[in-house]
């Protein structure tokens, strides 16, 4: 569905529950770094209805970040190697040098963390009898972050669903509702160095709308685990590294649900298995 309405942050207002979607859309294939009205009028009006959604962070709190590979040490020259979690420098991101994220265009560093060991360790995508170095970073001041954890797991097409056998149009604060739905389930989706960079780039760029409104972090869902969460810090130095330890994964728990309909193999008629039958038995006497 293409929106020819525009977005109206003086009242503040959507004009469709697929505002987001649309956004995307333009962001990703016409055009990315000149914003046309469109663009523009989201984007203001994204930042009007931002409602209730300050989180703060303490001074002192603990978070962890998770990266493939361990080192390892040997304390005398005659004693065993024992493996040991990567330095300080190796967990914090390389000034200048980041690859593409959700949340950060490549070379623009950001520090990504997450509340739980399960939920960092899962995001560097491992495989079982992988070795991992998870650190724990203690933030050093008081950050205003950004929750994008409301909407996760629902779906936006739920709410127009609501409305769309009846005669009353979808209300301004449902289409809200929707809006705000996708984008704080693009936050979540998970990235793999397969996708595609564009499909960054809606987040990415309301990443640093956010940072440019004042906020020091976002905070979304992980999609590994009930309870994690991740933090992306806009100013990797806003935390510092406490400690670091080597893991192994040792398993790995699948969930997974069918995303499409079955295809079965034709059935061959009587007749065509019999016609083929002969074709095979003619050719054979010859």
């Amino acid at each position: 569905m293409v929106t020819t309405d525009i977005d109206d942050p003086e009242k503040p207002e959507f004009a469709s529950h697929e505002s987001y979607r649309e956004f995307a859309r333009r962001v990703r294939y016409q055009r990315r770094y000149v914003w046309d009205e469109h663009v523009k009028a989201f984007i203001a009006t994204v930042l009007a209805t931002l409602k209730d959604r300050d989180v703060p962070l303490k001074r002192g709190d603990i978070f962890f970040r998770a990266q493939r590979g361990i080192d390892y040490i040997s304390h005398g020259k005659n004693e065993p190697e024992e493996p040991t979690g990567y330095t300080e420098t190796r967990m914090k991101p390389r000034p200048n040098r980041s690859t593409e994220g959700r949340a950060n265009a490549a070379g623009v560093s950001v520090l990504y963390l997450g509340t739980t060991e399960q939920t960092v360790i899962s995001e560097v995508r491992p495989w079982v009898g992988a070795e991992i170095s998870v650190a724990q970073f203690e933030l050093k001041r008081r950050l205003r972050a950004l929750d994008l954890s409301r909407g996760h797991g629902q779906s936006s097409l739920g709410v127009y669903l609501r409305y769309i056998f009846s005669e009353t149009p979808l209300p301004p604060e449902e289409r809200e509702k929707a809006v705000w739905i996708d984008i704080d389930n693009a936050f979540s989706e998970p990235v793999t160095k397969s996708d595609d960079a564009a499909e960054y780039v809606p987040t990415q760029i309301l990443a640093e709308v956010f940072r440019n409104a004042g906020y020091d972090a976002i905070v979304y869902k992980s999609q590994f685990g009930e309870k994690g969460f991740n933090i992306v810090l806009f100013n990797p130095e806003d935390a510092d590294v406490i400690n670091c330890a080597p893991y192994s994964v040792t398993r790995f728990d699948v969930s997974f649900e069918q995303m499409g309909n079955r295809w079965f193999r034709a059935k061959k008629s009587r007749k065509s298995v019999a016609k083929s039958t002969k074709k095979r038995s003619t050719s054979s006497k010859r």
